[in-house]
C-alpha cells in the first residue's frame, strides 16, 4: 500500500479518469501498468489517502512517482475510446474521415465566396473570415445552415472529426442539430502544439472561436489550447476527464455567467481544483458577448 500527503480523489481522477467502480470510500480503476481486464486492480481509499494495486505492490509507488515527478501530472488520462465502441467504429474509418473532411472543406470554402454570410458572422458574432478559415467553420447553402466541425480532443492526433453541429443562419439555438450516429466528447477549437501551456475550456463553439480570434489578435494563441464540450454544458464535467493534464501548466474555465454555467463551474472546480474560473465584471453572459460588446467596442472607441 502506498500513502502520500494530499493524495486526493480529484488528483487521481485528473490522471486516471473516472473510477470504474466505487464501494463506500474505495474507488477502483484499471491499473495503467497491469492493464487488467477486470478493470479493478487499482484501488484508492479516499478516507485514508491510500493507493494500492492488488496484482503488484510495486505499481502504486510507480504511479505516484509519475504523478509527483517534477510537480506535474505525467500519466495520461483514460481518454474516450470511441473507436473501441462498435457503434462508432465507422466514424474512425479512413473512408468516413475522408468523407467528413471533404464536406468540411467544401462548406468552409463556400463561406468564403458568399458575401452576405461573412457580414452576418462579423456583425452577430464579431468573427472575421480569417478565423472562420482557421477553425473550418462553413456553410451548407442547400440546407441553409452553418456547419461546425467537431474535432476530437487530442494532444497527439490532429483533426479527427467526430461529426458536425448545425445551426440556422440566424444562429438561433432553435433548429440546432448535430450529426446523427456520431460520438460526443471534448472538442478542440484549435489543434494542440507543444508551445501550448494553457488549457482554456469554453462552453460553446462560438465562445471558443471568439477567444481564438482575440488571442490571435493579441499574439498569444500559440500558448492556448481551446476546447469545448460537443454536446452542451451539462456534459462538461464528464468530458473533462479526457484531458491530458500533463501537457499544460495552467487551466482556465470560461463558462457562461448564468445559473447553469455557475453550477457546472462549481462542480468542476470542486473535482479539479487546478481550474481557475475566468469571469468578467461587465455583466456579459459569455465570452462571445464580451468580445463583441466590450473588447471590440473598446478598440473602435
Amino acid at each position: 500500500m502506498t500513502q502520500i500527503n494530499k493524495l486526493t480523489l480529484a488528483l487521481l481522477t485528473a490522471v486516471l479518469g473516472e473510477p470504474e467502480k466505487q464501494s463506500g470510500d474505495e474507488y477502483l480503476w484499471q491499473c495503467p501498468l497491469c492493464k487488467d481486464t477486470g478493470r479493478d486492480n487499482l484501488k484508492f481509499n479516499a478516507e485514508k489517502g491510500v493507493l494500492w494495486c492488488f496484482a503488484d505492490e510495486s505499481h502504486a509507488p510507480q504511479i505516484l512517482k509519475e504523478i509527483l515527478k517534477k510537480g506535474k501530472l505525467n500519466l495520461k488520462p483514460v481518454n474516450a475510446n470511441y473507436n473501441r465502441d462498435d457503434r462508432y467504429k465507422h466514424i474512425f474509418s479512413i473512408q468516413k474521415q475522408i468523407e467528413f473532411k471533404i464536406y468540411m472543406q467544401e462548406c468552409n470554402e463556400k463561406l468564403l465566396t458568399i458575401d452576405i454570410l461573412p457580414f452576418i458572422l462579423l456583425k452577430k458574432r464579431g468573427l472575421n473570415l480569417s478565423t472562420a478559415k482557421d477553425v473550418k467553420l462553413g456553410v451548407d447553402m442547400n440546407k441553409k445552415r452553418w456547419v461546425i466541425p467537431t474535432f476530437q480532443y487530442s494532444t497527439e492526433r490532429a483533426n479527427t472529426i467526430l461529426g458536425f453541429e448545425y445551426r440556422p443562419f440566424n444562429f438561433s439555438k432553435e433548429g440546432l442539430t448535430r450529426e446523427k450516429g456520431t460520438p460526443t466528447g471534448l472538442a478542440m477549437i484549435n489543434s494542440y502544439k507543444p508551445t501550448m501551456e494553457i488549457l482554456a475550456v469554453v462552453e460553446g463553439y462560438f465562445d471558443g472561436y471568439a477567444l481564438y480570434q482575440h488571442l490571435k489578435e493579441q499574439k498569444q494563441i500559440k500558448y492556448y489550447h481551446i476546447v469545448t464540450p460537443s454536446n452542451g454544458i451539462q456534459s462538461l464535467l464528464k468530458h473533462v476527464s479526457q484531458v491530458d493534464f500533463s501537457k499544460y501548466k495552467k487551466f482556465c474555465l470560461y463558462v457562461d455567467n448564468d445559473e447553469e454555467g455557475n453550477k457546472v463551474a462549481e462542480k468542476i472546480i470542486a473535482k479539479y481544483p487546478i481550474f481557475e474560473r475566468v469571469t468578467t465584471e461587465c455583466g456579459c453572459k459569455d465570452f462571445n458577448e464580451h468580445y463583441l460588446k466590450c473588447i471590440k467596442n473598446s478598440l473602435t472607441n
